[in-house]
């Protein structure tokens, strides 16, 4: 697929098949995700992936059965496949801690960082997935854990320290509930131009 065909065909899909993803298609992906680049090549992002009847994990720690009835998206908890990413920041601190990188001061701790670079890197790695899904034919769809991110670590068994990104449910898109979230009908900011551009030339 043209990137620029990737990049327009890119929305939040709802609505899944349960048929599942094959082994060769979700392992393309994962490695795709893994690919993105890092701060000091320090790599500190993880996915935990949940598979068919895995993925009932996930949802009976995020979204208990007494609330499934009135959930508005039915058809997500089809999803064949769930990844939660993770952001390690002790992979950052250990890394600027050694020699070459010493001299940034970034080694001394999390508070040293200004911008925490396990999330922008965390993020890079989500967004790709995201792509790649897409790019396989997939739907996906990226949201949050919110309040349920403590719970949803302790069932999944991820070390202390690692930081939530967010999650991915993705599989065979269910075209025939073709509708959108609520947010779908905000317009898209232009690309610049007073007062809502997104690019600022020379200055803001």
């Amino acid at each position: 697929m043209e990137f620029t065909e990737l990049l327009h065909k890119r929305r939040m899909t709802r609505s899944f098949r349960p048929d599942p993803v094959p082994s060769s298609v979700l392992n393309r992906i994962l490695d795709h995700g893994r690919r993105v680049p890092s701060a000091g090549n320090s790599q500190g992002y993880d996915f935990v992936v949940l598979e068919g009847d895995q993925t009932s994990t996930y949802w009976d720690t995020t979204l208990p059965s007494d609330h499934r009835e009135t959930f508005r998206w039915q058809r997500l908890l089809d999803a064949p496949v769930i990844i939660t990413v993770w952001a390690n920041p002790t992979a950052y601190t250990k890394r600027y801690s050694r020699a070459d990188k010493e001299a940034t001061g970034l080694g001394r701790g999390i508070e040293a960082w200004v911008t925490p670079y396990w999330l922008v890197d965390g993020s890079f790695a989500a967004m790709t997935l995201q792509l790649a899904a897409i790019n396989e034919g997939l739907g996906v769809l990226f949201f949050g854990m919110f309040e349920k991110a403590s719970k949803v670590a302790k069932v999944l068994g991820v070390p202390d320290g690692y930081v939530p990104v967010g999650s991915l449910a993705l599989g065979w898109p269910d075209d025939s509930d073709e509708r959108l979230g609520r947010s779908a009908a905000e317009p898209r900011r232009p690309l610049e131009g007073a007062p809502d551009g997104v690019v600022h030339r020379g200055r803001w």
